[in-house]
């Protein structure tokens, strides 16, 4: 018997109205990108996101007063325009006519109110501390607002491009910060549909979105973003078409990937890689400024680059990497000395060194913190590591309870203000305490002039070299897969994956 194929009806409606000569009715297949990150969003309240899958997600929902655009510079968001009154007002001038995804108008009310949510104490946003120098927000006019700040604040221009959104005060207020979590509203290129946590992220094209942003319109009428932990199922996914965009293909799979037809788009980032030491608890032995040298001494970073990065990455001497403000080339990475770190710890009372445990994410590479734990072994510092999920291991950094060692990368800015937040005595995660450091970083915090700040930065990288926070790796090199049907693709230097401005065949 042969079998029955089955029309659906509304093809079967359109080739019968094409037959006779009406119009067909036939609806185009919905155009989507599917995203595969290495992790999923922490939260879908932007104010609470603090890594770059989570970036991403934001990035699509949500925009900036200013933003930093695909070469980093600061550029026009939903502010047209912005000057400085004196050294404590700001000024910004917003667009006209931008509104939320519900129809509500983002107008000065609405930065004011974002303001004061980032400020209240009750939400605890792990970002707040970059704007508790804004004493009040005055609405001008509708389309102007004023930033009255309490001290000069040369970061907060750089914190406004990334960590604080505009949001929608009526809808906030109806909904509550949960409701908005679960169902968030911005002015973004694109609007939330569902989120299925651990498993996938909906979102629809905005048509209203506004004109002039560096991200460009959207052009696909669906992204998805999956997350997707594992490198290897991830580049799978990529291959047989289940993702459009691979997040953080590792170097090792570049070759895989072009050989699968795949394209591979490479871009250096401000973002840097450690392995942090908790250095404020004099119980353990990396509270010994000599041990945290000697660690750096014995870690052969330039032969994990070539080996296991491909290549991808620069050394790096202090938290003030290439391409920062204040970055000091004359500021060289320890050299790989294993019997100047053996001869360190042994300095330090620890002859035959010590025992200790490396905390990694599920996010970044086992085969670095293996190879880290391996040439630290070389002179006798035994290291276990752990895996964690990303979440839970930022949730650890965040409580202070990581272990003493912890591999991590930080960064995605060329303003180093946010290193404050780990390498100053108050930092909010800090496991650090250099007097010194904190205060040349509070006083690069509290100027509006470029140069000195920048003076002040290169001073205080020479501190943070010899008195170490971390062991000091490399730059990192953002690396994605592409499917060939995408097309208009553009790395950020914010790490986020700019989903507006792409397209797929």
């Amino acid at each position: 018997m042969t079998p029955t194929r089955i029309i659906p009806l509304t093809l079967a409606l359109a080739v019968l109205l094409a037959a006779c000569g009406g119009p067909s009715t036939v609806t185009p297949p919905a155009s989507v990108l599917t995203v595969g990150l290495s992790a999923d969003a922490e939260s879908l309240d932007p104010f609470f996101v603090n890594q770059a899958a989570g970036w991403s997600v934001a990035a699509a929902l949500f925009d900036h007063l200013i933003e930093r655009d695909f070469d980093g510079q600061l550029v026009p968001g939903l502010a047209e325009s912005w000057r400085m009154v004196d050294e404590t007002t700001l000024e910004f001038r917003l667009r006209p006519g931008v509104r939320f995804h519900d129809g509500e108008p983002c107008d000065a009310r609405a930065v004011q109110f974002s303001v004061a949510r980032m400020l209240r104490e009750d939400l605890n946003a792990p970002n707040r501390s970059k704007f508790t120098a804004i004493e009040s927000v005055e609405v001008v006019d509708e389309r102007t607002v004023r930033f009255h700040l309490s001290h000069p604040d040369g970061g907060l221009l750089d914190s406004l491009s990334s960590r604080l959104p505009v949001l929608p005060p009526d809808y906030l207020a109806s909904v509550g910060d949960a409701g908005f979590a679960a169902a968030p509203v911005g002015t973004g290129p694109f609007t939330f549909v569902e989120w299925l946590p651990d498993d996938h992220l909906t979102l629809a094209a905005n048509p209203d979105y506004w004109e002039g942003s560096y991200k460009g319109r959207p052009l696909v009428d669906q992204v998805i973003f999956r997350p997707i932990p594992e490198n290897s199922t991830r580049l799978a996914e990529l291959q047989t078409g289940g993702i459009d965009i691979m997040q953080d293909l590792p170097s090792d799979h570049i070759a895989a990937a072009e050989g699968a037809g795949m394209a591979v788009v490479t871009d250096e980032t401000y973002q840097l890689s450690y392995v942090f030491l908790v250095a404020d608890d004099p119980a353990l032995p990396t509270y010994d400024r000599r041990v945290r040298q000697a660690l750096n001494y014995a870690v052969d970073v330039e032969t994990i680059i070539a080996h296991l990065l491909g290549g991808y990455g620069r050394r790096i001497a202090s938290p003030i990497g290439p391409g920062y403000l204040g970055y000091d080339p004359s500021v060289a990475p320890y050299p790989y000395d294993p019997a100047q770190a053996r001869a360190l710890l042994t300095e330090a009372g620890y002859p035959n060194g010590f025992a200790t445990t490396m905390d990694i994410s599920t996010a970044d590479r086992a085969d670095t913190a293996e190879a880290v734990a391996g040439q630290l072994a070389a002179v006798g510092v035994d290291v276990t590591i752990q895996e964690f999920e990303l979440g839970r291991f930022n949730q650890n950094w965040m409580e202070r309870t990581q272990s003493p060692l912890w591999r991590a990368r930080w960064g995605n800015s060329p303003d180093p203000q946010s290193i404050g937040l780990f390498a100053s005595c108050d930092g909010w995660i800090s496991r650090y305490c250099n007097p010194e450091v904190t205060e040349l970083l509070t006083a690069a915090q509290g100027t509006l002039d470029q140069e000195e700040r920048a003076e002040l930065y290169r001073r205080a990288a020479r501190l943070l070299h010899d008195d170490p926070p971390a062991i000091y790796l490399w730059t990192a090199t953002q690396i994605y897969g592409l499917n060939p049907r995408v097309s208009g693709f553009r790395p950020s230097p914010l790490l986020a994956i700019i989903v507006a401005g792409v397209a797929v065949d």
